[in-house]
C-alpha cells in the first residue's frame, strides 16, 4: 500500500487486511457523466480500464466493456496476472507495459494522481488520459459508469445491466454478493483463526445455497436477462472450482455440485462476449504466484464450460 504517497509493504492499522476486513475505502470516487457537471465527460477515446486476469473484481470491469461493446471506445491496459515485489505490476516478461507514464507498478499511477495517497494500491482502476489522473478505482463505480454514460459510443448500447425501474434490487443484490461470495472467499483465505475461518465459511455457503434456490425459478438472478448481479457474481463463480475450491479451502461444495448454480454458470460463460474474458490459466498462475510463490499449478479440474445448459426458464 502507500502511505503518504510513499510505497511501504506493511500494512497500517486502518488499512490491515484480515479474515473480518477485506474491502477498503477505495480513494479516488469521482464519476464521468454526460451531463455536464463533472469534469470528466464520457468521450470516446479519452479513458482506460486498468485490469488483469487475475482479480475478480477486475474481471468485473472488464465484463462491464466487453458486454457493452466499447472496447473500441475505452482503451485496456493488462498487468502482469502474478503480483510483484510491490503489489500488482507490468511484470519483467515485456508482456504487460504501460503506455501512459510508463509505469513498472501500479502504484505510479496512484502517486501520479495524488503525491499524497494513503491507501491499498487495487485494481481495477479508471484512467483519464487528458487529465493524467485516476477518475475512479471501485469496480462497481466503474461498471456503472460503463453502462450509462456512454451509450453514445458503445456498439451495444441497448444493452442494460442496471434498468431504472430495478436499480433497487439490482443494488441489494450486489452488495449481497459482494458482501457473502466474493468477500467470503478471502475472509476464508485470510482468516486469522479457527474460529473466523469457520464464520466465513459458513457464510459463504449459506449465500451459495441461498442464490442456488433463489435461481430454481428464474432463469437469471432479477428475471429472465442477465443485469449486474449475475455478471458480478460469474466473477467468482467461474474461479471458485479450479481456485477457490483448493486454495482458499472452500471445500465444502463445488459449483459443479449445485443443481443450478452450474447450470447458470455455463449460460453466463457461453455468451461470447463474456467467454473473452475469461482465461483460467492466466487467473491460476496469478493465485497460485500469489498465495502460494514456488508451488506447483494444478493442470485441473476438468470444466466444461461449454457442455449444454438447462436454463431456459
Amino acid at each position: 500500500m502507500l502511505n503518504g504517497g510513499v510505497w511501504q509493504k506493511d500494512d497500517i492499522s486502518d488499512f490491515k487486511r484480515d479474515g473480518k476486513n477485506v474491502r477498503f475505502k477505495s480513494g479516488f470516487e469521482e464519476r464521468i457523466r454526460k451531463d455536464g457537471i463533472s469534469r470528466f465527460s464520457p468521450e470516446l477515446g479519452r479513458y482506460i480500464v486498468y485490469c488483469n486476469w487475475t482479480c475478480p473484481w477486475s474481471h468485473r470491469v472488464l465484463l462491464a466493456r466487453q458486454l457493452k461493446g466499447l472496447s473500441d471506445a475505452i482503451d485496456l491496459v493488462l498487468l502482469d496476472p502474478v503480483m510483484g515485489p510491490e503489489s500488482w505490476w507490468f511484470g519483467s516478461s515485456g508482456d504487460y507495459f504501460d503506455p501512459e507514464i510508463k509505469a513498472t507498478h501500479l502504484h505510479q499511477l496512484y502517486s501520479k494522481s495524488d503525491l499524497k495517497f494513503t491507501g491499498r494500491v487495487s485494481i481495477p482502476i479508471l484512467w483519464d488520459r487528458e487529465l493524467k489522473t485516476i477518475v475512479n478505482n471501485d469496480s462497481g463505480a466503474i461498471a456503472r459508469m460503463l453502462n450509462d454514460e456512454f451509450n453514445h459510443v458503445a456498439k451495444r448500447p441497448e444493452a442494460n445491466y442496471c434498468p431504472s425501474e430495478i436499480r433497487a434490487e439490482v443494488d441489494d443484490l450486489n452488495s449481497y454478493i459482494g458482501e457473502r461470495v466474493m468477500d467470503g472467499v478471502y475472509r476464508c483465505l485470510l482468516a486469522a483463526n479457527q474460529q473466523d475461518f469457520d464464520y466465513a465459511f459458513g457464510q459463504l455457503f449459506n449465500a451459495l445455497d441461498f442464490l442456488d434456490q433463489k435461481l430454481d425459478s428464474s432463469r437469471y438472478l432479477l428475471g429472465s436477462d442477465p443485469t449486474e448481479p449475475d455478471w458480478r457474481l460469474f466473477a467468482c463463480l467461474v474461479r471458485f472450482d479450479t481456485i477457490y475450491y483448493g486454495l482458499y479451502r472452500c471445500n465444502w461444495k463445488r459449483i459443479v455440485d449445485y443443481r443450478n448454480l452450474w447450470d447458470y454458470t455455463r449460460d453466463l460463460f457461453q455468451y461470447e462476449d463474456a467467454r473473452k474474458t475469461v482465461d483460467l490459466d492466466a487467473m491460476k498462475r496469478g493465485y497460485y504466484g500469489i498465495v502460494s510463490p514456488g508451488s506447483f499449478i494444478p493442470q485441473g479440474p476438468e470444466l466444461d464450460f461449454l457442455a449444454p445448459h438447462c436454463r431456459n426458464l
